[in-house]
C-alpha cells in the first residue's frame, strides 16, 4: 500500500507525482508530537503523525502543566485555549500524612510570566493540538505500526509500517520518534539507554471536583507513601496516588471500594470528589522509569518526548520538557532542512540545547521522589529539614522551584543542590 499525502505548501509538477512522501514523519501522535507536527505546519514543512491506537483516547486524563510547558503553550499559541480548559494555582501546598503542613510553596516568588501551574484534561490539550496542526495541513493515520526506517547510504529516507489493510512505504526527509518510553525509533538508531525502574507504583486518574483545594495544589508524603492532589478544570480534580509495590490486579482484587476508604484516609477531602464512582474506568496504573537516552538524533532521525527522557512523575515534567523540545527540534528541523543536511551532526544542536535540561529535571527527580519514599531514617529526617528550610527561607524556595519548574538557565552546583536538598545548612 502506498499513502498519497498533500502538503499545505505550493507543490512543483514533479511533487505532485509523487506518492507517499512528507518532509517529516512523526511516529506517536501525543501531546509531544502534535505540538511538533503544528511548529513544522507553521513554517510550511509537510508533516505526517503515525500512531498505534485505533483514535484519540476518550477516557478523560490529567496532566500538570509547569511554568516551562505554559511557556512553550504560549509560544505555540494555544496556552489561552488550554487555561479554559483547566486549573491554575500558585501554591502546592505539602502536608504529612498526619495533616501537618510541611510546606507552602508559592509560584509567585518566579520572575517569570507564567508563575503558577495548571492542571488539565490531557485528552482535551492533545485534541486541540492535533486538530491545529490538521488545520494547517498535518494528516494523522492511526492504527500505524512502525516496522522500521529506510536507509540509504546511512541517511534516513523514510519508513516502513502497518497500517489496517496492510504494509506501507513512506517516504520522509526525516523520522520523529515520539513513540515513548519503549521507542522502536530509539531502537533502530541504536541508541543506548540506562534505564531504572522505580520499585513503587501509581494510580492516577481524575475524579470530581474537591472544594476544599480552592486556589491551590496539595500533595501528602510520609515514607513509603505519596498522594497528590491537583484542581483540573470546571468538575474534575487530577490525583496520583502511590501503591508501593502491588499489581493492578491486587488492587483490583481488593476491590474500588478498599482503594476510595485508603485514599480519603490520608486526604479526607476526596470523599466529595469520588462521589459516586463505582469503576476503575478513569483510573490508570503504572510503574515509573528514570530513563537516560544518547544520542537523541541519528542521521535523518530525532527522538522527542518519553523516547529522549523518561523522569519520575514526582517532578511533573515530563510533557513540560517536551513541549520545550518540540520548539526547539522545529527549528533545528526547519534548518537542517532548508540546507539540505539531515545528518546526525546537523541535527546534534537540538540535543546539544536541550540535554542540560533533561539531565537536571531527571536527577531532581529521582532525589526528590526518593526523599519522599524513603523508609531510611536518615533520609527521612533530611527530607523534613529541606522542606522545613525551604518554608522559612524564600530564596532557597525560589532556587529550588526553578528547577522544579524547568526555568531555570544553567545547571545548579553541587553545593546549591545540597542546599536545596536540606545536606547543608
Amino acid at each position: 500500500m502506498i499513502l498519497r499525502l498533500i502538503s499545505n505548501r505550493p507543490q512543483s509538477a514533479e511533487e505532485r507525482d509523487l506518492e507517499g512522501k512528507a518532509d517529516v514523519v512523526i511516529v506517536g501522535a501525543g501531546i509531544a508530537g502534535s505540538a511538533l507536527a503544528l511548529e513544522l505546519q507553521k513554517r510550511n514543512i509537510s508533516t505526517l503523525l503515525l500512531d498505534r491506537r485505533k483514535g484519540l483516547d476518550a477516557t478523560p486524563r490529567g496532566i500538570t502543566f509547569q511554568p516551562n510547558g505554559l511557556e512553550a503553550l504560549e509560544k505555540i499559541g494555544v496556552l489561552d485555549s488550554v487555561q479554559q480548559m483547566g486549573s491554575a494555582e500558585r501554591i502546592l501546598e505539602v502536608r504529612d500524612w498526619n495533616q501537618q503542613v510541611l510546606l507552602e510553596a508559592d509560584y509567585g516568588l518566579l520572575d517569570h510570566p507564567q508563575n503558577y501551574i495548571m492542571t488539565a484534561d490531557a485528552v482535551q490539550v492533545e485534541h486541540l493540538l492535533g486538530s491545529k496542526a490538521e488545520n494547517l495541513g498535518a494528516q494523522t493515520i492511526w492504527n500505524t505500526r512502525f516496522q522500521e526506517i529506510i536507509w540509504k547510504d546511512g541517511i534516513a529516507q523514510g519508513l516502513r509500517c502497518n497500517v489496517e489493510d496492510g504494509p506501507s512505504e513512506i517516504q520522509a526527509s526525516i523520522i520523529v520518534g515520539a513513540d515513548g518510553p519503549q521507542s522502536h525509533v530509539r531502537e533502530s538508531i541504536g541508541a543506548t539507554t540506562k534505564t531504572k525502574k522505580y520499585s513503587d507504583s501509581f494510580m492516577v486518574g481524575l475524579i470530581g471536583p474537591v472544594s476544599e483545594l480552592k486556589d491551590r495544589a496539595r500533595q501528602y508524603q510520609a515514607p513509603g507513601k505519596m498522594l497528590g492532589i491537583m484542581p483540573a478544570g470546571p468538575g474534575a480534580t487530577y490525583i496520583f496516588y502511590c501503591v508501593g509495590t502491588r499489581s493492578f490486579e491486587d488492587l483490583k482484587k481488593e476491590g474500588l471500594g478498599r482503594f476510595k476508604d485508603e485514599v480519603t484516609q490520608a486526604a479526607p477531602e476526596l470523599a466529595e470528589g469520588f462521589g459516586t464512582m463505582e469503576a476503575w474506568t478513569r483510573i490508570a496504573y503504572f510503574t515509573p522509569s528514570f530513563i537516560k537516552v544518547d544520542p537523541w538524533v541519528g542521521n535523518g532521525v530525532a527522538l522527542l518526548g518519553d523516547s529522549a527522557h523518561t523522569f519520575h512523575p514526582h517532578a511533573g515534567q515530563g510533557v513540560n520538557l517536551s513541549l520545550q523540545d518540540a520548539l526547539a527540534l522545529a527549528d533545528v528541523i526547519a534548518d537542517a532542512l532548508s540546507a539540505g543536511d539531515t545528518s546526525a551532526k546537523r541535527l546534534s544542536r537540538y540535543q546539544s540545547s536541550r540535554k542540560m535540561f533533561a539531565d537536571v529535571v531527571g536527577q531532581h527527580a529521582h532525589y526528590t521522589s526518593t526523599y519522599a519514599l524513603s523508609n531510611n531514617w536518615l533520609i527521612k529526617r533530611l527530607n523534613r529539614r529541606a522542606l522545613s528550610k525551604m518554608q522559612k527561607n524564600p530564596k532557597l524556595m525560589k532556587k529550588a522551584l526553578e528547577i522544579t519548574a524547568g526555568v531555570f538557565t544553567k545547571k545548579p552546583g553541587l553545593i546549591e543542590q545540597a542546599r536545596i536538598g536540606g545536606i547543608l545548612p
